[in-house]
């Protein structure tokens, strides 16, 4: 993961987006993300926010 601050919205939107495109890559349905995750951007911002803790 690129060096980044806490809670680096833009970074978080782009890693969504990725892990998105990779999963629909792989035949997982974004549905499917959302329905075991929620937001993916949101789940993005909490593993960036637990990243800076550690």
């Amino acid at each position: 993961m690129p060096p980044h601050s806490k809670s680096d919205p833009t970074l978080a939107a782009k890693l969504a987006d990725q892990v998105t495109a990779d999963a629909i890559k792989a035949g997982i349905r974004p549905e499917e993300i959302s329905e075991e995750v929620g937001s993916m951007l949101t789940t993005m911002l909490e593993v960036l926010d637990q990243r800076d803790t550690r």
